[in-house]
C-alpha cells in the first residue's frame, strides 16, 4: 500500500521540494514531480536547475529521450507518465494512479486555500482506506531552534 505523507506549516514549498527531492535522490529514488499544468512544470524545470544553489537535481520532461535514465521526472502530463518508486503532488487535486508509487508526498504551505485543499486530499484518501502521516514542519523547525539555544 502506498505510503502517503504531508508536510504541512511549511514557508516555503518550492525550497521544501527542493530539500525532499534531493534527499530523495541521495537515497537512490526515482520520482515523479506531478504538475498542475504546462506553466507549472516549465516553472519547477527552471526551479530544479537553480536550486540547490551548490548542486544540481537532474530531471527533464517524461517524454524527453534520455528520462528512462533520469532519476527526476517533471510533468503534467498523467498519461505519458510511467510510476517509480516517489510520487510528490505538486496539484491541488488527489493524483491520478497514486497507488502505483510506493510513497506519495504532499507539500502544503500556510496559504489557507492550499491547506483547505490539502484537507480535502487527505480526507479522500483516508476514504480511500490509506492513513497518511503529517510532519508539521513548523514544529520541527521551532525544535530545532530550541534544541540549539539550549546547547
Amino acid at each position: 500500500m502506498t505510503e502517503i505523507s504531508f508536510y504541512f506549516n511549511v514557508n516555503n514549498r518550492e525550497s521544501a521540494l527542493c530539500q525532499l527531492v534531493g534527499k530523495a535522490l541521495m537515497q537512490g529514488k526515482r520520482m515523479i514531480i506531478l504538475t498542475g499544468s504546462e506553466a507549472a512544470t516549465k516553472a519547477l524545470d527552471s526551479l530544479l536547475w537553480e536550486m540547490p544553489p551548490a548542486g544540481f537535481l537532474p530531471h527533464c520532461q517524461a517524454d524527453a529521450s534520455f528520462a528512462s535514465e533520469t532519476p527526476i521526472i517533471i510533468d503534467h502530463r498523467v498519461e505519458i507518465i510511467t510510476p517509480r518508486d516517489i510520487l510528490f503532488n505538486w496539484t491541488d487535486r488527489i493524483a491520478p494512479r497514486f497507488s502505483d508509487y510506493s510513497r506519495l508526498i504532499e507539500i502544503v504551505d500556510t496559504d489557507e486555500d492550499l491547506k483547505a485543499a490539502a484537507r480535502q486530499r487527505w480526507a479522500a484518501y483516508k476514504a480511500q482506506g490509506y492513513t497518511p502521516s503529517a510532519t508539521d514542519m513548523q514544529e520541527l523547525l521551532n525544535r530545532g531552534r530550541s534544541e540549539t539555544n539550549t546547547e
